[in-house]
């Protein structure tokens, strides 16, 4: 394998090959690099002049899975959402995840299930498509030929944007917001961009198993010791202290939520930074790109993500049902290692999905437009416009959950939780929908890239102001 002139990928999501056909499986050394191993090779430095990217290579079609999994972690998220902040049921039993009313049979299977494939699920896959994005960027600016340090700025640009959408929607709206801290980790990895493939991998590594000891261990100390468990006390009580009657006083404890991020973000690296960093090298080894070519990685990923997912949510669920003791213990476990699904999920989709993506490939080389499954279609449309629709769940459970708004389904368990949160999300897959249907963007991608790229967007090409 040669050293990678980053992927030849456009921030709009197109793929290819650098120098390649998409499904080649090759690409050639940039200017000035000899061959080496793809895992010991840092990202080819940007040119100091403008590169020649061809116009065939910037009319490439967009990659099929990231879109359809960012259209679909908009569900779990949906789900976990309202079961936890917006719904949450604070000293009941299951409570962690929705709540069991009168011993319900559908409370403890959807909670069985949610613990598997929702909680701690969606924001991983959140996480490492978020560090895709930023390899795919970096690959453009590349192509651009901008300097190292302008490719940094505009990364860290786009990303202090999010971080501060963040901030407006956690004040204003959801007080678990996870823009602001996605924000903040794509601005970290902008000053990590040219860094040696294994070198992240490294830290991607260690961070990871420090956090899961320090998970893993707080656990332990809570479940295991009289003051740790007089320390945790009802782990429902912080989501119910953070719900008002009031309007106003959600914006109040929004404004709260903010400082204890900010102060807080710093042991945050080792949960979030790791899938960031991850997502980071799946784009720069062009893994969703071309999944022929590294189909057994991918396997490997599926195998190994979904494995701990599995393994570890059905524990927490079972817990929470009364089938094991309730540990702490569990639940650790599952937000720290079962959060490999994330990666997981994401490879399952690439395997799922390869045939559709080649067929876009083929009838992009033949000049011809290829239209997707109508599911696809549908989904993609939401992943396109994953900020819209992430904030727009937002308004629509003010409107209809929040105890201010119409207050909707309280106290009614985890199972009508989780048809809510299909609800919310089928309403944003509609409006996401009806906008692709216009041509038109999501209105917070639209103003997100006009305040992180100007009027004028990107240059084509690199040229000094």
């Amino acid at each position: 394998m040669t050293s990678p002139a980053p992927l030849n990928i456009s921030a709009d999501q197109s793929v290819a090959s650098a120098d390649s056909s998409p499904a080649s499986g090759k690409s050639s050394p940039a200017p000035g690099t000899a061959p080496v191993s793809a895992l010991d090779a840092p990202p080819a430095p940007a040119p100091s002049t403008a590169s020649t990217a061809s116009a065939s290579a910037l009319s490439i079609p967009r990659m099929v899975v990231p879109d359809v999994a960012r259209g679909l972690m908009l569900l779990g998220i949906a789900i976990a959402n309202i079961a936890t902040v917006w719904l949450v049921m604070p000293g009941a039993p299951g409570g962690d995840l929705g709540g069991i009313v009168r011993d319900s049979l559908w409370d403890k299977l959807t909670i069985l299930f949610t613990a598997v494939f929702v909680h701690a699920r969606g924001f991983p896959m959140f996480a490492t498509m978020m560090g895709f994005g930023v390899g795919m960027i970096a690959a453009s600016l590349y192509r651009r030929g901008y300097p190292l340090g302008k490719a940094r700025g505009v990364i860290a640009c786009r990303y202090g944007m999010l971080a501060i959408f963040g901030v407006v929607h956690m004040v204003f709206l959801f007080w678990g917001d996870i823009m602001m801290m996605y924000g903040l980790m794509g601005m970290l990895l902008a000053t990590m961009i040219a860094m040696h493939t294994r070198t992240l991998l490294i830290i991607a590594g260690v961070l990871f198993v420090l956090g899961t000891l320090g998970s893993v261990g707080l656990a332990v100390f809570v479940d295991f010791t009289d003051i740790g468990r007089q320390l945790m006390g009802d782990p429902t009580a912080t989501a119910d202290a953070f719900t008002s009657s009031t309007y106003l006083g959600s914006v109040g404890f929004g404004a709260l939520a903010l400082v204890m991020q900010v102060v807080s973000s710093p042991f945050q690296l080792p949960a979030l930074l790791p899938l960031v960093l991850f997502g980071f090298v799946m784009a720069r080894e062009g893994l969703l790109s071309d999944t022929a070519h590294h189909r057994r990685t991918l396997v490997r990923v599926a195998v190994v993500g979904m494995g701990c997912g599995v393994v570890t949510g059905v524990l927490y669920g079972l817990s929470l049902v009364g089938v094991l003791p309730a540990w702490e213990l569990f639940s650790s476990v599952s937000m720290s290692v079962g959060t490999l699904a994330g990666p997981g999920l994401i490879a399952v989709l690439a395997l799922v999905l390869a045939p559709v993506q080649q067929r876009v490939a083929k009838a992009a080389e033949a000049g011809k437009p290829a239209a997707l499954p109508q599911p696809l279609t549908v989904l993609a449309a939401l992943g396109k416009r994953s900020m819209t629709g992430y904030v727009l769940q937002s308004v629509l459970c003010i409107i209809f959950l929040a105890p201010y708004g119409l207050h909707l389904f309280a106290d009614a368990g985890a199972f009508v939780a989780l048809w809510a949160g299909v609800g919310v999300w089928l309403v944003t897959l509609v409006v996401a929908n009806v906008l692709e249907v216009f041509g038109k963007p999501g209105p917070l991608e639209a103003v997100h890239r006009r305040l992180s790229y100007g009027k004028s967007g990107l240059m084509s090409s690199w040229q000094p102001r």
